[in-house]
């Protein structure tokens, strides 16, 4: 069982038990299966390049390598920033309080680049903090799932089936305008009218 989600507000904490939502447990999942001609699943396979290899699910995976050709393993690899300096991993928030901010405006939901959605199960009462939820208010904190290089931030919300925290980063949006200018030019008599009726 993961770690509970631990925020405060006004110097009182809060614990939730995460479940993550995904489109399965919201509207189910079908699978469509391959049957041979007695009844048994087929399994997927795939040939290699050269023809003389049969490939199952599971014997393929991607890697990083140096120059030498030897596999570089996860534990090796570090985050680099775009100037080129030692990004520092940032540990999980699970089980460690975070302070909640707020409330605030609906509009950041809306800039919000979403990576995941959790329903959040109260370890413990929850009333206070449930009311200001469910009359609308909505708080942020940030939080790590996992520890990764980028902090995330989740906001909290609710509604009559309970509460939510909605994870995700801000969106960098660039907008561009873009603006044609039209120069205006008098008819002139011998200028060639257009018969929609012959079209």
């Amino acid at each position: 069982m993961a770690k509970p989600i631990v925020v405060s507000l006004a110097g009182k904490g809060y614990s939730f038990s995460p479940i993550k939502v995904d489109r399965a447990k919201i509207y189910g999942i079908k699978k469509r299966a391959a049957l041979d001609s007695q009844g048994r699943f087929c399994t997927r396979a795939a040939l290699s390049s050269d023809g003389t290899h049969l490939v199952l699910a599971g014997m393929s995976a991607q890697g990083y390598f140096r120059q030498d050709g030897h596999l570089v393993g996860r534990q090796e690899m570090v985050g680099i920033d775009p100037n080129g300096k030692l990004v520092e991993q940032i540990p999980s928030t699970l089980g460690v309080t975070q302070a909640l901010e707020g409330p605030v405006d609906a509009s950041e939901i809306l800039s919000l680049d979403i990576e995941s959605l959790y329903f959040l199960e109260p370890i413990e009462e929850c009333g206070e903090l449930t009311a200001k939820l469910q009359a609308g208010e909505i708080y942020q904190f940030p939080i790590n799932y996992s520890a990764g290089l980028e902090m995330e931030m989740g906001y909290l919300i609710a509604n009559d089936e309970g509460c939510f925290s909605i994870v995700g980063k801000p969106a960098q949006m660039q907008w561009i305008e873009s603006a044609t200018l039209f120069e205006s030019v008098e008819a002139t008599e011998d200028a060639d009218d257009l018969d929609f009726e012959s079209m």
